[in-house]
């Protein structure tokens, strides 16, 4: 499985694991080297080094402490029975660690694994935005599913940690490097897109087919999956919003309804918790 970290943390490290379906991960204390030796003796930058025999190992450039500061245990394959389980989803983790860290928030907040999708779906906010304001916390990480379908095999895991050197992981699990865990959202989880787009016509008193399309983010189509799909019109008449798909593809079909020459209706595909994938503009002759 791969691992993609954003450096937005301030230092901690992590140890990571997944044995089967389960995934471990702890998060401890880490003090840079240069702040540690005798604790008998002072920095030159003021105060006394901390106690070399506090630090249980060396990563990089950090000493890392033995006790963790939170350790966690979840089954991905239980993720599959959660409420907001859905095509397209970042389940979030949290942590009492890292960027606007809660003081005092009860334990039980942690244990929470919410759909990132199912929370911002009412207010459209970005992921940023949401957790700045409402939350007022950010996650430790992330768990993306990209279909529902999908085997946890093809999930991907995301962590915000501040650099590759104080991260462990086991050996199924390959640690990439990346910008932000938002771009890797961005580029991991599948999208749905409008074939012959972006516009089609119809007479106001026809009919048009609407066809769309799994893909990745960079184009490539998905045949594997099939999902439901999602579609809203902004004005007329769609025969079906929800569409099954077969072999990664799907249509319904589009009526001018109450519309006349000159009109357009802006049509948006997407997923139940993520809409507006693509968007398709109809014109009415």
């Amino acid at each position: 499985m791969k691992l993609f970290i954003g450096n937005k943390n301030p230092p901690f490290a992590l140890d990571v694991a997944l044995d089967g379906s389960v995934l471990s991960f702890s998060v401890r204390s880490v003090m840079q080297q240069e702040f540690v030796g005798d604790p008998s003796k002072l920095h030159t930058n003021g105060g006394k080094f901390f106690d070399q025999a506090l630090i249980a190992e060396w990563r990089g450039g950090f000493g890392v402490f033995g006790d963790p500061i939170y350790q966690r245990t979840l089954d991905l394959e239980t993720l599959r029975q959660h409420a907001e389980f859905s095509d397209h989803a970042s389940f979030m983790l949290y942590a009492p660690v890292g960027v606007m860290e809660r003081y005092g928030t009860p334990s039980g907040f942690f244990q929470q694994t919410p759909n990132l999708y199912v929370a911002t779906l009412g207010s459209k906010m970005d992921a940023q935005a949401y957790h700045a304001s409402v939350l007022q916390t950010h996650p430790i990480g992330h768990i993306l599913v990209p279909f529902r379908s999908s085997p946890f095999e093809d999930w991907t895991l995301g962590f915000n940690v501040f650099s590759p050197e104080l991260i462990k992981a086991s050996h199924n699990i390959e640690v990439i490097p990346a910008i932000t865990l938002a771009l890797v959202r961005e580029e991991t989880l599948p999208v749905v897109r409008f074939v012959g787009g972006p516009s089609l016509n119809v007479v106001s008193n026809g009919e048009v087919s609407i066809n769309f399309k799994f893909e990745t983010p960079d184009g490539e189509p998905i045949e594997e999956r099939d999902a439901e799909v999602y579609l809203e019109s902004t004005a007329g008449y769609l025969v079906a919003r929800r569409v099954r798909t077969a072999g990664g593809a799907g249509s319904t079909s589009f009526r001018p309804d109450g519309m006349a020459a000159g009109d357009s209706a802006k049509i948006k595909v997407g997923f139940k918790y993520f809409s507006g994938t693509d968007d398709l503009m109809v014109n009415v002759l």
